[in-house]
């Protein structure tokens, strides 16, 4: 069998299940399911504030990823609904991991300030389909990049009019089966940040980063609550 007719094949297996659209989702809700069952039995996941992520409207979900694959996993789990994340480029090309993240409805962070195809790609998901997005810069980066990223998300938010609900996921000693020391995992869900629109102008270029600044100092706060 040909590639061309192997895709014909595959596309009506699809049709019978609902599309391919419908298919990715429920393979994302065993993926879900299965990350899930994993964290709560070797990480001891706990969750604090899952019910200000919103049941049916859209949201950026934000953090500063110390692990972006161990904390997408623990992200997921704040909702039944898909979240889809924006991941680096490398992730999204791996040989391994690169398709079964695209097939979760996960997608690639912009590569140059050409690269339109990941911005269309979150405007798809807030303004069109109204689901949630999760763009989780790396903490490796410096402060002055990390505030410059999260200014960039404050942006996507204006042009979605979407809040931003910043989130912390906290690594703790604990013990699994009270018995083994294990790094356990908390996920701690801040309140949704509604964003001025005015701040996409580019004379308030200086409060939107004051306002990136901030957003980092909550998801700070958030894992160092006093």
């Amino acid at each position: 069998m040909t590639e061309v007719e192997e895709e014909k094949e595959g596309n009506k297996v699809f049709d019978k299940i609902g599309g391919r659209e419908n298919f990715n989702k429920v393979l994302y809700g065993l993926a879900n399911g299965v990350a899930g069952l994993a964290l709560e039995t070797f990480t001891n996941l706990k969750i604090e504030g899952k019910e200000k992520i919103p049941l049916h409207d859209k949201a950026i979900i934000t953090t500063i990823s110390d692990n972006v694959l161990r904390d997408m996993m623990a992200i997921v789990q704040l909702s039944g609904r898909q979240i889809h994340f924006m991941l680096d480029p490398k992730l999204i090309r791996h040989p391994v991991y690169g398709p079964i993240l695209k097939t979760l409805g996960m997608f690639r962070s912009t590569e140059s300030k050409e690269d339109q195809e990941p911005v269309d790609k979150v405007f798809e998901y807030l303004n069109q389909k109204n689901d949630l997005v999760a763009m989780t810069p790396p903490s490796k980066l410096d402060e002055e990049t990390q505030i410059k990223a999260m200014a960039s998300i404050i942006k996507f938010a204006i042009a979605g009019n979407s809040p931003i609900i910043p989130v912390a996921v906290i690594t703790r000693k604990t013990k699994i089966f009270n018995i083994i020391d294990i790094d356990g995992l908390v996920v701690r869900v801040g309140n949704p940040l509604n964003i001025e629109k005015k701040l996409n102008r580019d004379k308030y270029r200086d409060q939107r980063y004051d306002l990136a600044e901030g957003i980092i100092k909550i998801i700070d706060a958030l894992k160092n609550p006093e």
